[in-house]
């Protein structure tokens, strides 16, 4: 490897405080290049980008933040911390302001697809371009899985409750990663114990299931975004896992129809397609960018 690849794949782990709030996150890539932030979903962190990073670093300043209770940010408590989408979208707002991020690309990811797409229709000014990875936005793409966890929310009762503790624990962590994989020796099982061990720590799963019980605020807001995203038209990238049980493969399908120029490539995987398929989708958003800029 020559010294240009091995600065590039040099990743930086930082803390910055936000709101009082410590965030992690990682950083790669030279100041100056196009900067692309990557933002994690549930029940990951930027640990989920560790496989891409050195590569996209290459070409773009990468950017990839902790949520609160997520990865190795601080785990504020719900007396202290408004665990919703909007406050979260508001976090990541406070944080780009304090890098002095102006303009970027974003990559949106299930739970960051809902948390980017409150910032962005506040500044759509901000956009170069995005990517969406099994990150939805239509009701067509709503999986069983969701439906299941919305129903329980609905009725308060001990059996419900002990139902919905299940998507916190291991077993369903570890089905997030491997349900619908090509080759479940393909994915590093340290990824899920991880998400699992940082799951495990105090308050973080009742923090966890206040996050999800707020998921019903995206839908409900599904068509502004939908609205949105027509009128502008921004140069778009989708790379979807077309197993996938949460996000399913027709909302990729919707948002590739009405971004009229966006590109729209499935992968035969799950969830978490950067798993199978990180290199392919980097290459894929290096490609995509330099044909658009």
């Amino acid at each position: 490897m020559d010294f240009e690849s091995m600065h590039a794949a040099k990743i930086s782990h930082k803390v910055i405080s936000i709101d009082s709030i410590k965030i992690a996150y990682r950083e790669a890539g030279e100041y100056g290049n196009p900067i692309l932030l990557l933002l994690h979903g549930f029940p990951s962190s930027s640990h989920m980008f560790r496989n891409v990073i050195p590569k996209l670093s290459k070409h773009f300043h990468v950017i990839a933040p902790d949520l609160p209770a997520f990865g190795f940010s601080d785990v504020p408590s719900l007396e202290t911390f408004s665990y919703t989408f909007e406050n979260y979208a508001t976090i990541v707002t406070h944080f780009m302001e304090k890098l002095k991020i102006n303009k970027a690309s974003f990559y949106l990811f299930d739970y960051g697809a809902p948390i980017l797409m409150r910032l962005l229709i506040k500044r759509p000014e901000i956009i170069e371009m995005l990517i969406f990875q099994n990150g939805n936005i239509y009701t067509e793409g709503v999986g069983n899985v969701l439906k299941e966890v919305s129903e329980l929310y609905k009725k308060d009762d001990f059996e419900n409750y002990s139902k919905l503790k299940s998507f916190f624990e291991f077993d369903y962590t570890k089905w997030e990663y491997t349900n619908g994989t090509q080759d479940i020796s393909n994915i590093a099982p340290e990824a899920y114990f991880l998400d699992q061990f940082l799951m495990e720590r105090e308050g973080v799963k009742t923090i966890q299931m206040e996050i999800k019980r707020d998921y019903s605020s995206n839908v409900a807001l599904y068509p502004v975004w939908q609205d949105f995203l027509k009128n502008l038209q921004p140069v778009t990238l989708i790379v979807w896992g077309e197993n996938d049980q949460v996000f399913k493969k027709e909302g990729a399908e919707m948002l590739g129809k009405n971004l009229v120029d966006s590109k729209l490539l499935f992968y035969p995987t799950g969830h978490f397609a950067l798993e199978e398929f990180g290199n392919d989708i980097a290459d894929e958003i290096i490609t995509y960018w330099y044909l658009n800029f």
